[in-house]
């Protein structure tokens, strides 16, 4: 394949944008054709409402999806532009372990504060006039609800190891690669402002999720990778922030659903002592951002 290594260098934004939705698409087709053939081949059926296991069958064809959507076309995407796989999105770099020990701090404050981000989302309706798209976006939330529902509705200790598996550490790598390392790497090489490219992304990405009640916490958790990647030049640290973000929300669900408690209903501003909670974990968030911020300067 060393053919193919100046195929993408240097050509246009808009040529090298064309080739990556080539890529994700060619990708998406032929992996979740994979998927949906590994899940027959195990439950005998295309529809996983007949499987016999239907959160087993989601989470083998989530994989499969993830791994085709996000991941082989941002890894092929660096591939043609300097012929090595994990240059272009910094994946051959190890950021420096102050990163590493305040994004370990910061993943336990800013749960609250994108719980309460998801509360206040959960509340904005749109124009009278585009009442047809809030019902569409209510029924794509209640789509993923469900499955949502028919993943975590299994409380052992081993659908737990899964969850973290398929919902937490697998999107976290796939999508890190495809959005920081590959789209926001490409905006700011072509525009050269970072920080324009870093909030683009983060809109890209929030989108991208299609659940439109929480568009608003998952843009800023976004920007927040972004910047993560930014200052540290390492795709392992926004993919350590991701992960650990998503695993500690599938453990808070985990531990609230296995005393009988339903999250759905629940609101953060319910529980006692949440706006205390709230403010300390936004000073202890300013803080390990400013620090990050001040530590990345210093490094350079």
């Amino acid at each position: 394949m060393r053919y193919l290594r100046p195929l993408l260098e240097g050509k246009h934004i808009l040529v090298q944008l064309l080739a990556l939705l080539i890529l994700i698409f060619v990708g998406m087709t032929v992996f979740s054709t994979l998927g949906q053939l590994v899940a027959y081949a195990i439950f005998h059926t295309m529809d996983m409402h007949t499987a016999s296991n239907p959160a087993a069958y989601i989470r083998i064809t989530q994989f499969f999806s993830s791994i085709g959507t996000f991941l082989c076309p941002a890894l092929l995407f660096s591939y043609l532009q300097d012929g090595r796989w994990l240059n272009y999105n910094a994946a051959n770099r190890r950021p420096h372990h102050l990163f590493v020990n305040t994004v370990l701090v910061l993943s336990i404050a800013l749960l609250p504060l994108v719980a309460i981000l998801e509360q206040w989302n959960e509340g904005m309706h749109l124009p009278e006039w585009m009442s047809g798209v809030e019902q569409w976006m209510a029924r794509m939330e209640e789509s993923m609800s469900k499955v949502m529902e028919l993943l975590v509705q299994d409380h052992s200790y081993a659908t737990l190891c899964l969850n973290i598996l398929v919902m937490a550490l697998i999107p976290a790598i796939c999508e890190e690669f495809l959005f920081r390392g590959t789209l926001q790497s490409l905006l700011t090489k072509q525009w050269n402002k970072p920080h324009l490219a870093i909030w683009v992304t983060a809109v890209v990405f929030s989108a991208i999720h299609l659940q439109f009640y929480g568009f608003l916490p998952r843009m800023l958790l976004g920007a927040y990778l972004g910047y993560l990647f930014y200052w540290s030049r390492s795709l392992w640290l926004p993919v350590l922030a991701h992960f650990l973000h998503n695993a500690l929300s599938i453990l808070v669900s985990y531990t609230f659903m296995g005393r009988g408690i339903d999250i759905d209903e629940m609101r953060f501003t319910d529980i006692h002592g949440s706006t205390t909670l709230v403010f300390s974990c936004a000073v202890v968030a300013a803080m390990g951002i400013v620090f990050m911020w001040r530590t990345q300067k210093e490094l350079k």
